[in-house]
């Protein structure tokens, strides 16, 4: 009998180790491709430093491999209505650094809100200088991705946008894991600019804690809607916050199970081939666009902590 359960543990702690070890190999297919938004930079204050925080998002991704596409507003290349040569050279940085850039529009005007010819015009205004820029780096120049995510709230207004990028040679980047990280930002610099290191230690760790809830958000749901865990694509912007602490959220997603590809490796899954039918007054991501679409209901997504949203708010 001591035998038999002695058997019977071991067996039990055998199927126990495969089914981690099953879970660990799961994990290691993890994949997610980086998206960074708002390029050359998201200023949240006046003291920001663009060319350190274009140094030290380009080195945090050189670090760990991991190949990014970079969406620039245009506006942001010109100083009083001239262009700007020292931003501009921000977006050659990332493309001597073997990076992607897209078009994010000139201006980052809301689908939902513009008139249509009004944005199809911010579109064209929006690669004036970056498709050259990359034609000159020998880099594809492909993506558009919606600013604030607002696709239309009509389903007419998207697909004319549709239509009008494919005539233009784009695809549209969607995003699957979206998460607050902006808010944490502007939270972020305030408390920097008051000297409150503790207060910037207590953000930065509840900001890490935020990605990890949105990842573990959009892996269920990925679970729910294909029984499997997608490719995600990730959004983040080109901010402070983002140019300190990349390097840890790419060591973070490491130790999750994933590795980093190229947008066009994660859009190659069939996932993002799905029916997505989603109009509405918000920008969800693409998973929650696919769930509304078949109809099924999801829980809210991740949201920053009360305190995050009162700091972001402070003038």
């Amino acid at each position: 009998m001591k035998f038999l359960r002695r058997t019977g543990l071991g067996l039990a702690i055998g199927l126990a180790a495969a089914f981690l070890l099953a879970a660990r190999r799961q994990d290691a297919g993890r994949t997610v491709a980086v998206t960074i938004d708002d390029l050359p930079v998201t200023a949240v204050s006046a003291s920001t430093n663009w060319e350190s925080v274009t140094t030290r998002l380009l080195a945090a991704l050189r670090e760990h491999d991991a190949p990014a596409i970079g969406f620039v507003n245009e506006r942001k290349l010109y100083v009083d209505g001239a262009r700007d040569s020292g931003r501009v050279a921000l977006l050659e940085a990332w493309l001597r650094a073997g990076q992607e850039l897209g078009n994010h529009t000139f201006t980052h005007r809301s689908a939902h809100t513009t008139p249509l010819d009004a944005y199809l015009d911010g579109i064209t205004q929006g690669e004036a200088i970056t498709r050259e820029l990359s034609r000159r780096a020998g880099r594809p120049f492909r993506y558009f991705r919606h600013p604030q995510l607002h696709a239309g709230r009509s389903l007419e207004y998207r697909r004319a946008v549709e239509q009008f990028l494919r005539a233009h040679g784009y695809t549209i980047a969607p995003v699957t894991v979206d998460n607050q990280e902006w808010v944490y930002a502007r939270a972020y610099v305030v408390a920097r600019e008051r000297g409150d290191t503790v207060l910037v230690r207590r953000i930065v760790t509840d900001y890490l804690r935020h990605l990890d809830r949105a990842f573990a958000y959009s892996e269920q749901l990925s679970r729910v809607l294909f029984d499997r865990d997608i490719p995600l694509v990730l959004l983040l912007h080109a901010n402070e916050i983002n140019a300190a602490y990349l390097g840890t959220i790419l060591e973070r997603l490491e130790a999750r199970g994933y590795r980093f590809v190229s947008l066009a490796q994660a859009l190659a899954d069939t996932a993002y081939r799905s029916v997505d039918t989603y109009v509405g007054p918000v920008g969800p991501s693409w998973l929650i666009r696919w769930a509304t679409t078949r109809g099924i209901d999801v829980p809210d997504e991740p949201r920053e902590e009360d305190y995050i949203a009162e700091l972001a708010r402070a003038p």
